[in-house]
């Protein structure tokens, strides 16, 4: 045979014998398969180039558009999982896989209520629904209105039942083990899940996360080693590694000499200390305070006006507590004795005297993330506690997160702004007017501050100087809001003239504060970071933008000014909780960030920046003593010893029921500055002084400050100013411009003192 006829026989030949290609209906169905199937073992990159595939040969393949939908969710692409929704075509609307998909989309939306209705509808009408079932278990580990982690661990269990190899499914029981604080149970099912998933780099770190809860070190750390091996080319999960590993090891006494470099967590080295910064010595379990709550919100005031300083503080789901101040730096919990032992707990805890009657009352928040349940207003009645919000109309149950005291309208009665909606129900802030009589009536909506969305900050402060209480709400999903304050209790909102919208998600809490002593206030604004942001700030020293705290400084003009970076303070941090003192008396505020976050491996440091007095802070916190690894929230400052120094307390605690820390109080061991402590009673203003501008000049020195409470956490420092004199002895000169406008001015004021200044009167008096 010739070779072009044997080659022509040959191509036909093969032509006619060739399998044909598969038809795009096949293809694309085993590409469905194979996405389905990596879908389940965990391996979301894959099983997304498999359903992309798929979608391209069966673009009206309904169900391959709807598991590429939920993929593009949990990968954090909302809009593109949303137009793939809307895409659909309206009779697949209503089967069980779209509102499953509706409901993963209302839940990214920041909806977990209504996310939970629609998945649980589909699982009664599909009990045997996988899907319906890990979606609602996703919801019930969440940390939001929707927590349950009983539920979850149940309808995981039940998952399992009917697929035994589903990873996410055991992924999940892990976390809800791990959540609930059973740390051994916790070991087993990893150990479980690797003899499937040998290695799964998650699984490792989250058994290690358990190991360090148990104070195992010898389990956790070959565990966290193990994690950090296979995350080399997962940067961030390699970072979540090394430093749970440094923690574990600094619980040994550091790093062995012998450990490979890879394994060390390398931080961006921090400057040395000032000289004379001050250190701090946790004294909570001495003196009684140390309470394991999952500690909030605090105030200091002296409930029984003994003349020193007593504590009340709040947790999730615990009896509140109130110390009584003993002196001598020994405190008595009376908490049943005084009327205040109320199982519910609490979010924000914040004191002022709203009925003028001398004494100091307390209002707490309760959040809905615990459920609803109402505020409670405590007045004081001779220092026994009597809950009267219910008659008052200050017991609001919309999810209220924090709230905030300022007498709006100068008529020198406080009312108050109460910040809700942070579970995403819907819920209104309310601005309660004191009518003057015992109650209150929500104005929020004529006063022109009835914001609708996520609020969980909020501070009063005149920043503007015209004499009224400006406010500021932080809103957790959404840009911030500044209302300055028209007069005749009247609010404009005014935030994007001031240029004070960041940050826009994930912002927590607020204060004003004179950071430089110009005489005009200025606002930091703190935000709860992703923990992968805060190690990789840590390691690089830089934040990742724009995911940070915001110091506004205030231009003199309405308007302010982001000097975050100048001031150095643009961290990466996840701070929920703020709060301002004078630790080393200088007359400048320094700042404590209470930080932290949901997930059990984040064991982030809470943070101490000293102010340099040129406009700087400097972190201090290692040589301070005060980086505890537990949950912060609610942070004050107080001189509860009266030795001259301020003290600082913090409520510790996560949002998970496994994620309990005690509360601790940090003795300050001393300072070489001098003080002032002032306090302040209203005749036409407020009793409190609450919105009172002091000023204060001692030679070339000048100290400004405002009374304020429920800022931060929604706490409160005590109601008197604490200012730092540095080294001078007298205070040549002190100015009040007391809220009701009256300006007056005291003279020779001698130093390491507490004086009480009364409005209308000329002459002062040394309480001690």
């Amino acid at each position: 045979m010739r070779p072009w006829r044997f080659i022509a026989f040959w191509t036909f030949f093969s032509c006619a014998c060739a399998p044909e290609d598969p038809p795009p209906q096949a293809q694309g169905d085993h590409l469905y398969a194979q996405g389905l199937e990596a879908f389940n073992t965990g391996k979301w990159g894959l099983a997304l180039g498999y359903f992309q595939r798929a979608t391209q040969l069966m673009p009206d393949h309904v169900q391959t558009r709807l598991r590429l939908g939920e993929l593009y969710l949990r990968l954090g692409h909302r809009e593109t999982g949303a137009q793939l929704y809307a895409g659909l075509p309206a009779q697949v609307l209503e089967s069980p896989e779209a509102r499953l998909l509706q409901a993963r989309i209302t839940a990214a939306e920041g909806r977990p209520l209504q996310a939970r209705q629609l998945a649980a509808a589909v699982l009664q009408e599909q009990p045997q629904s996988i899907d319906a079932r890990l979606l609602l278990t996703q919801l019930a580990l969440q940390a939001n209105a929707t927590m349950d982690l009983q539920a979850a661990r149940t309808l995981c269990q039940e998952a399992l039942e009917q697929l035994p190899s589903h990873y996410e499914a055991r992924t999940m029981l892990l976390k809800a083990a791990l959540r609930l604080g059973e740390f051994r149970r916790a070991l087993e099912i990893g150990e479980d899940f690797l003899a499937r998933y040998p290695d799964d780099r998650l699984t490792y770190l989250q058994m290690g996360t358990a190991a360090v809860w148990l104070h195992d070190l010898p389990r956790a750390i070959p565990l966290l080693r193990r994690a950090v091996d296979l995350s080399l080319q997962f940067h961030r999960d390699r970072l979540k590694a090394l430093w749970l590993l440094k923690v574990a090891y600094d619980e040994q006494g550091g790093y062995p000499p012998d450990l490979p470099d890879d394994h060390l967590f390398r931080a961006f080295p921090s400057p040395p200390p000032p000289a004379g910064a001050p250190r701090f010595t946790d004294i909570a379990p001495q003196v009684g305070v140390a309470k394991v709550d999952r500690g909030r919100g605090s105030a200091w005031l002296d409930f029984d006006q003994d003349g020193d300083l007593d504590l009340f503080s709040v947790g999730i789901r615990a009896v509140h507590a109130l110390y009584r101040n003993e002196g001598e730096g020994r405190f008595e919990e009376v908490t049943a004795a005084q009327g205040l032992a109320d199982p519910r707990g609490g979010w924000g805890a914040s004191c002022a005297d709203y009925d003028n009657d001398g004494d100091p009352d307390l209002y707490v928040t309760r959040d809905g993330w615990e459920g609803a349940a109402p505020n409670s207003l405590y007045r004081n009645e001779g220092g026994h506690f009597v809950d009267v919000a219910p008659q008052a109309g200050a017991d609001d149950s919309s999810s209220s997160f924090t709230a905030a005291w300022a007498d709006i309208d100068l008529d020198g009665y406080l009312d108050l702004y109460v910040a809700n909606g942070v579970v995403g129900d819907g819920g209104i802030n309310k601005l309660l007017h004191n009518q003057r009589d015992g109650s209150f009536r929500d104005v929020a909506p004529q006063a022109g501050v009835a914001h609708a969305g996520r609020s969980v900050g909020t501070a009063f402060g005149d920043y503007d100087g015209d004499g009224d209480p400006d406010l500021y709400v932080v809103d957790i999903s959404q840009a911030n809001r500044l209302y300055q304050n028209q007069g005749k209790g009247l609010f404009a909102e005014v935030t994007r003239q001031a240029g004070v919208s960041f940050p826009i998600e994930g912002d927590f809490v607020a204060l004003f504060l004179d950071y430089d002593n110009d005489g005009q206030l200025d606002l930091f604004v703190t935000i709860m970071s992703a923990f992968e942001d805060v190690l990789d700030n840590m390691v690089s020293g830089k934040a990742v933008e724009p995911n940070r705290p915001f110091l506004y400084h205030n231009n003199g003009d309405g308007t302010f000014s982001d000097l975050t970076l100048h001031a150095g303070l643009a961290h990466s941090v996840g701070a929920m909780g703020a709060g301002v003192g004078d630790i080393n008396n200088d007359g400048f505020p320094d700042l404590y960030l209470g930080n932290g976050g949901p997930e059990m491996y984040r064991l982030e440091p809470n943070l101490l920046f000293l102010n340099q007095r040129d406009g700087t802070f400097v972190d201090i916190t290692p040589f301070a003593g005060v980086g505890n690894l537990g949950k912060g929230h609610g942070v004050t400052f107080a001189d509860f010893d009266q030795d001259g120094d301020q003290d600082l307390y913090a409520g510790l605690g996560g949002h998970y029921d496994g994620d309990v820390w005690p509360n601790s109080l940090y003795r300050n061991e001393g300072t070489r500055g001098h003080y002032l402590e002032v306090e302040l009673e209203g005749k036409k203003s407020n009793r409190d002084g609450i919105g009172a501008r002091v000023s204060l000049y001692a030679g070339k020195r000048q100290v400004h400050a405002e009374l304020a409470s429920g800022f931060g956490f929604g706490s409160s420092n005590p109601l008197s100013l604490h200012l730092g004199l540095g080294d001078h002895r007298r205070a040549d000169r002190l100015t009040v411009r007391w809220p009701s406008g009256t300006q007056q001015t005291w003279k020779n004021l001698p130093a390491d003192h507490t004086i009480r200044l009364s409005e209308g009167k000329d002459e002062y008096l040394v309480v001690r």
